[in-house]
């Protein structure tokens, strides 16, 4: 687990030094570049050591003629396997590494290595040959790569804030992004919030010749579900999934977890016992303050924790957060890379501080559960929304009848969200449901003031591809798809990467290995949800396992009670970032519709918090890159 960087093009090795700066805390245990002055290629690398501790498993390595070149940020779970293949076709090892193995596998097979790898990565490969850069990102995008695409060069890294130091890369903003994460706090697409830097999307690689020419190509594609899936044993996935996790335990140093008393990470926790001695698999929970006013959906993920640590025997260690956020606030949005009004976030870089303040460098989690076999609640609203729709008028006027419930409590604000998403067509409820706001759309695109009038609906917004692939699933897989292809990448994997990345830990995402998403894909939605459980068939599997009160815990947020916490003691932040005055001088928005949507949060007309708190964290974000400095055009450029 690593950091790296990169670009060909004319510029120096002073630029390659800034853009390690940026990212030095990926990759705190070493750092160096290599440099092909024939071809204005550069790449670094900021080593955090996980396999082979030793210095000749360092990073850029070459192969042993000095062709290729890899700068690689991940882990290959197979690497062992692979090795040994490897070596018996004649190939023999100068390391214990899987960044050898991932090389010499490039060299004979090249791109088509990305078919064997079981993993999470990102790297890149210099063919010095052929003058030739390639890059790939892992299939379901846990380890991030950003890239910038200039007429004279080409330029990559593990975090965009390292290719912020170019001054040759530009600084103006995306507004598709924005409107994006004002409907969903994060942005489904190979669009950042700088029009001029890209994501490599998950699944993907691409070719750069030495015209700075880019071919990107997809090697990997989430499995569809068949429509007519046949019922799957509990115990095929059960076997599979201690294989899995004790697959992603391996490391040269110690490996912990984090446990929040959920099924998820409870699951990963107790089969990650059968594959160690539980004394030694320390875990992490984060402890969070009560709030009082009943607003946020919050539960007691400590006491579930206490009570999975006890019958497992595993330590646990508590890390209290706390809702007085404010001073955190800009770090972590410059941190995300994006203003991701999620503090689930800041609550994940606690843990992780408190995992490598104990020596640990790797921590197992449970995201991704969720994703695979129903969690959240949109997914119990597309299966309602489905049995509705079978009787004729049904849904409609189950809406209505919703629609007169106070909506004070989370409880009536739940039921409000439904009444919403069953009053639209199938293709519209399911782009409302990946959203974190109640506020209606019209208003959502009124409040870009670039683009006014437009919806996200106009064009199926991020998604439209998506739906027409899955048109002829059952709504709750079609919405898992979304999450699997917007949601898990670009929100939670994000967060939980960069997070952890800060404190210089590895958070690795069993629940996330291409096996698990294989199985997944051949589970029927009647053994993922019903009317009163989600995850059913992975509930099953851990039903001798886990607690029953873990079993039957309905699905909880992390992260801090936002509502409470902007009504309260961020209240003033929040009305100094959303003023007429600091609107109009961002030129983002427009101030009326800033304003309504400020009326509707203090005399809560509608749940409009995580929409509120994105216009905040926009602004901060916005503060922070111009606070950001870039070097000077002749000390980026190569005095070559």
């Amino acid at each position: 687990m690593c950091g790296i960087a990169g670009f060909l093009g004319p510029w120096s090795d002073r630029l390659l030094d800034a853009m390690l700066d940026r990212i030095n805390h990926r990759g705190p245990d070493g750092r160096a570049i290599w440099r092909d002055c024939e071809a204005d290629f550069a790449v670094g690398h900021a080593r955090l050591s996980i396999i082979d501790l030793s210095a000749v498993a360092n990073q850029p390595m070459h192969t042993l003629d000095g062709r290729y070149v890899i700068s690689f940020n991940g882990e290959i779970y197979n690497f062992k396997e692979l090795g040994q293949e490897l070596e018996s076709a004649g190939i023999r090892f100068r390391t214990k590494s899987d960044t050898e193995v991932l090389l010499r596998l490039f060299e004979r097979d090249g791109q088509s290595c990305l078919s064997r790898l079981n993993g999470i990565f990102a790297f890149a490969v210099w063919d010095r040959a052929l003058r030739r850069l390639f890059i790939a990102r892992d299939h379901l995008g846990v380890k991030p790569l950003y890239y910038a695409a200039l007429s004279h060069g080409f330029l990559f890294a593990s975090e965009l804030k390292a290719l912020t130091v170019c001054p040759d890369v530009s600084r103006d903003i995306d507004l598709e992004t924005v409107m994006n994460h004002l409907a969903f706090v994060w942005s489904s697409s190979a669009s950042t919030m700088l029009r001029s830097i890209r994501k490599l999307r998950p699944g993907h690689c691409a070719w750069i010749d030495a015209n700075a020419r880019l071919t990107i190509r997809r090697y990997y594609r989430i499995p569809l579900p068949s429509p007519r899936c046949e019922r799957v044993e509990p115990a095929a996935l059960l076997t599979l999934f201690d294989q899995v996790v004790a697959d992603q335990m391996v490391a040269d140093v110690p490996v912990g977890a984090c446990l929040s008393g959920g099924v998820d990470s409870s699951a990963v926790v107790a089969s990650m016992c059968r594959a160690a001695d539980p004394a030694r698999v320390v875990t992490f929970c984060a402890s969070v303050p009560k709030d009082g006013t009943r607003s946020d959906n919050f539960g007691d993920d400590i006491v579930h924790a206490r009570e999975m640590a006890r019958k497992l025997k595993v330590p646990l260690v508590e890390v209290p957060t706390t809702a007085l956020l404010v001073e955190q606030l800009p770090e972590m949005l410059w941190g995300l890379d994006e203003p991701t009004a999620d503090f689930a976030a800041l609550q994940t870089r606690m843990i992780a501080a408190e995992a490598r303040r104990r020596g640990l460098k790797v921590l197992l989690t449970g995201a991704g559960g969720d994703d695979l076999f129903t969690g959240y609640g949109r997914h119990v609203a597309a299966f309602i929304w489905a049995v509705l729709d079978q009787i004729p008028y049904a849904r409609r006027l189950t809406s209505r009848l919703i629609s007169r419930v106070p909506n004070h409590s989370i409880p009536g604000r739940r039921l409000a969200r439904l009444g919403q998403l069953l009053a639209l067509s199938e293709d519209e409820m399911l782009m409302e449901a990946m959203s974190f706001s109640n506020w209606p759309t019209g208003e959502r695109a009124a409040l870009v003031a670039k683009a006014p009038g437009r919806s996200l609906e106009d064009d199926g917004g991020p998604f439209s591809r998506l739906l027409r692939e899955t048109h002829e699933l059952h709504p709750v897989d079609r919405l898992l798809q979304l999450d699997l292809q917007g949601f898990v990448p670009d929100l939670n994997l994000n967060y939980a990467d960069k997070m952890g990345m800060q404190e210089g830990v590895e958070l690795r995402v069993p629940l996330l290995d291409v096996r698990l998403v294989t199985f997944a894909m051949r589970v029927p939605v009647s053994q993922k949800i019903g009317l009163w459980q989600t995850k059913r068939i992975l509930r099953e599997a851990m039903a001798t396992r886990l607690n029953r009160a873990v079993l039957q815990r309905a699905k909880q947020g992390f992260g801090v009670p936002l509502r409470a916490w902007m009504a309260g003691s961020a209240r003033d932040l929040v009305v100094e970032m959303t003023s007429p005055r600091v609107i109009a001088a961002r030129g983002l928005f427009d101030p009326a519709a800033v304003a309504r949507l400020r009326v509707a949060f203090d005399q809560n007309q509608s749940d409009v918090a995580f929409t509120l708190f994105t216009l905040v964290c926009i602004e901060i974000w916005c503060r922070q890159l111009s606070c950001q400095p870039s070097l000077t055009s002749t000390a980026a450029r190569n005095a070559a």
